[in-house]
């Protein structure tokens, strides 16, 4: 065979094994990148997983029942809170108009400028001492991240900033410490200290009680009044999506003079949770008489009369982000 001819034939054997040795090595790498691509995939959920929970959806991190939920939101969890409410009392007739946000930067931690805590909410401590003025229901002041007053006085109401401090429930009951300073931005400056507590009785039933502290300072009169209060809230999810609430307890109005009031409120709620792959919120309304029962003498109980032309209509929703770290 002629010398040509050879050198052709090895020329194109080397152009063969050179096409096939690309092709294996092409095909290598295309295995390798999907196996380091389902690698990548893998340890990110793993990471995600051992962060945030099985799930980063709000209805699988928080639960999707009311009742079922904790004190507080698990961490990487942002929460919105929009709501309207119109107060009556006799001279102190009021709507406002609130937006709040809270987020759980770290677990068993969460930080906000809302008046709604879990549990806490509609906060059974809605009157507070005013000096010389007697005592208005706190719905005149309107407390939140932005809070208005609408329409008559078209003015910004109080901020509200709390830190609640609660660790996962413990067989049925879950317990926090909430602390919360009001700003005035409207009024006068007000401190919060609380043990809040949530009885959970399965996924459907929830007692809310605990003890909540209020100070006010009057700066006009350099004098600090000291309410308390003991409420509680039953809390049914009749289904999935659908809750009901009632809530009552007892509120003592300036327990550092003499002759303080006692309050008996009574209200009812009912509310509907929509939940997505992104977002979770709950849809409410609530009607409240924060002073029902009055008890006018401590020494005598017998001394109790009902005030029912002062009450609350609050509608609201709340909206709940996905874990987001």
């Amino acid at each position: 065979m002629p010398k040509s001819l050879l050198e052709s034939d090895a020329r194109r054997s080397r152009r063969h094994l050179g096409t096939l040795v690309a092709r294996v090595l092409l095909a290598l790498a295309v295995l390798g990148a999907d196996f380091l691509a389902g690698s990548f995939r893998a340890v990110g959920a793993e990471l995600a997983e051992e962060q945030n929970g099985e799930s980063t959806s709000p209805a699988d991190a928080y639960g999707i029942r009311y009742a079922a939920r904790g004190l507080v939101m698990p961490k990487g969890m942002v929460r919105g809170t929009f709501d309207v409410v119109i107060g009556r009392a006799p001279g102190a007739d009021a709507t406002t108009i609130n937006f709040g946000a809270a987020i759980s930067p770290v677990k068993h931690l969460e930080l906000g400028f809302s008046r709604y805590r879990m549990g806490s909410y509609p906060n059974p401590d809605i009157w507070r001492a005013t000096g010389g003025d007697g005592l208005i229901p706190i719905i005149a002041q309107g407390q939140d991240l932005i809070p208005f007053l609408a329409p008559a006085n078209q003015t910004f109401g109080d901020m509200f900033a709390y830190a609640r401090v609660a660790g996962p429930p413990s067989g049925i009951v879950n317990i926090g410490f909430d602390l919360g300073f009001l700003i005035p931005t409207a009024s006068e400056f007000g401190m919060l200290i609380g043990i809040p507590m949530r009885f959970h009785g399965g996924e459907v039933f929830a007692f809310d009680t605990g003890l909540m502290i209020n100070l006010d300072y009057l700066a006009s009169d350099f004098e600090t009044f000291t309410s308390i209060s003991f409420p509680w809230n039953i809390v049914l999810s009749v289904s999935d999506e659908v809750f009901l609430k009632i809530n009552s307890g007892l509120d003592a109005v300036d327990v550092s003079t003499p002759g303080s009031l006692i309050l008996f409120p009574l209200g009812f709620g009912l509310g509907v949770t929509t939940s997505g792959e992104r977002i979770m919120s709950d849809v409410f309304a609530a009607f409240s008489w924060p002073s029902l029962g009055t008890l006018l003498s401590v020494a005598d109980f017998r001394a109790t009369e009902a005030t029912t032309d002062v009450w609350t209509i609050t509608i609201g929703v709340n909206f709940y982000s996905p874990v987001l770290f």
